[in-house]
């Protein structure tokens, strides 16, 4: 759905607010990006900015990662088609954030910067761990991908070519990420979710005022709204698990968890900022699905371009410029922790930590930008030739899930899980996914089966081949 809507002069004067407040914020995040150089001077203080986090920076964060693209944008489409239901990504976010607060303690206490330390210490083999690197810098791609995409909707809705928004956005993102490391990611990331958040809330008001419950009721009873606009009924409950369980169970491993919680003053700090981010997100979720309901059923708006549909015809042009630039930035602060987590898990962890190579700061950074390239290029070739955000969002968490849920937690609750347990589980798991990619028919709820399979492989091989008593 392009601008059409909106009266053509009224239409010059938003595309000219837009431009020049997307250009200010965007010179402002750099800013924060050059402040946070002093954190990662080194190649650990890129990594974990020195154990400096605060509740904020935390909350900022968890929030952030997840508010700025897939929660709104791809959580506006989902409404779009929906209704309410299409807030399940979102609400998956939330609950996720719930789980990693009770993860940690022993996150901190172990001092685990990623999982494979976690499986190298468990099962005494770099295996897992290894695998589980792999897997999550597979996985990163596609978020870097889905968080392209806000460029590509935001372009397009502007009568603008896509390729130009994912472009733009890849260059600007990568020069941030060169200054910024994980300070200049979560300080920007508060700014953006303070923002999104206050933006959400003026979005919903101007509706409410324009008695846009009404104008849907009335649509649905002349046939023409969203399926479920109003409620959850746009989306059968598989769906709707099929949609949020890759989320939660993906997110429970997530290499950002590890970052987040080791970065933290302390566990306590850690645990609080999880937990405030769960209640912060749980209303923030409904709003884009009912934005994006709202735009399909009074523009006729479809898929990632519902969000900026309604938000340009329905507030003011600073307003709206505001926001967009925000739900911008914070894609750049979650793209740059995406860099941080390929960082994480290929040069640390594995050149690092399993091939015990030693290298030098300059080194470090090299290879760094090296790696952030490369995962640059195959990102926007995703972005360019995928669909829906939360398609996309939701096929690379099921990966992660199915690599990494059932080594993690199968080796923390059952103590006979063995190291080439915990080998078969992802090659199940991953077997699985793949399969659903090739178009291979499998149960409906395709989100959480991935896991079944993976926890029997854990189960059996784990009884045939367990590990040798340590003396």
């Amino acid at each position: 759905m392009r601008l059409c809507v909106v009266k053509e002069r009224e239409k010059i004067t938003m595309l000219t607010t837009i431009i020049i407040v997307v250009a200010i914020y965007f010179v402002a995040m750099l800013g924060i990006g050059w402040y946070g150089r002093r954190y990662s001077s080194t190649f650990d203080g890129y990594l974990s900015m020195g154990k400096s986090g605060g509740i904020l920076l935390l909350m900022g964060s968890a929030i952030g990662a997840n508010i700025g693209n897939g929660f709104v944008v791809g959580g506006a489409g989902g409404g779009a088609t929906s209704g309410l239901a299409g807030s399940a990504y979102g609400l998956a976010c939330a609950v996720s954030t719930l789980v990693a607060v009770f993860l940690c303690d022993f996150i901190y206490k172990h001092n685990y910067n990623s999982l494979a330390d976690y499986t190298r210490e468990r099962y005494h083999s770099e295996v897992p761990g290894v695998i589980y690197d792999i897997s999550t810098a597979f996985s990163s791609i596609g978020l870097l991908a889905g968080q392209l995409m806000a460029g590509k909707a935001l372009f397009e809705t502007l009568g603008m070519p896509g390729v130009a928004g994912v472009i733009s956005i890849a260059i600007v993102v990568f020069i941030y990420s060169q200054l910024a490391g994980l300070w200049g990611a979560y300080a920007t990331s508060v700014v953006q979710t303070a923002i999104i958040a206050l933006g959400l809330f003026l979005t919903i008001g101007v509706l409410f005022s324009k008695d846009a419950i009404g104008t849907i009721k009335a649509a649905q009873a002349a046939g023409t709204a969203t399926p479920g606009a109003l409620d959850f009924s746009g989306m059968t409950p598989a769906g709707f698990l099929a949609m949020g369980l890759p989320i939660v169970l993906g997110m429970a491993t997530d290499q950002n968890v590890f970052t987040r919680v080791c970065s933290a003053k302390n566990a306590k700090t850690a645990k609080l900022a999880q937990f405030f981010s769960f209640l912060v997100m749980i209303p923030l979720a409904l709003m884009p699905a009912f934005i994006g309901a709202y735009g399909n059923t009074v523009y006729g708006a479809v898929g990632d371009s519902a969000f900026f549909t309604v938000v340009m015809n329905e507030l003011p042009a600073i307003i709206c410029a505001i926001i967009i630039a925000a739900v911008l930035a914070a894609v750049m602060s979650t793209i740059d922790c995406v860099f941080i987590v390929e960082s994480t898990v290929l040069t640390r962890d594995i050149l690092i930590g399993t091939m015990k190579k030693e290298y030098s700061e300059k080194q470090l950074s090299k290879m760094t930008l090296g790696l952030n390239i490369a995962l640059l290029v195959v990102g926007v070739t995703l972005a360019l030739n995928a669909g829906s955000i939360l398609d996309v969002l939701n096929a690379f968490y099921s990966f992660l899930a199915a690599a990494c849920f059932i080594p993690f937690f199968g080796g923390l609750l059952w103590k006979k899980g063995s190291a080439k347990g915990a080998i078969a589980a992802p090659v199940a798991g991953i077997t699985v996914v793949v399969l659903g990619w090739l178009g291979v028919s499998l149960p409906s709820l395709a989100g959480f089966f991935p896991c079944i399979p993976s926890a029997i492989a854990f189960v059996i091989v784990s009884l045939i081949a367990p590990d040798k008593a340590k003396d």
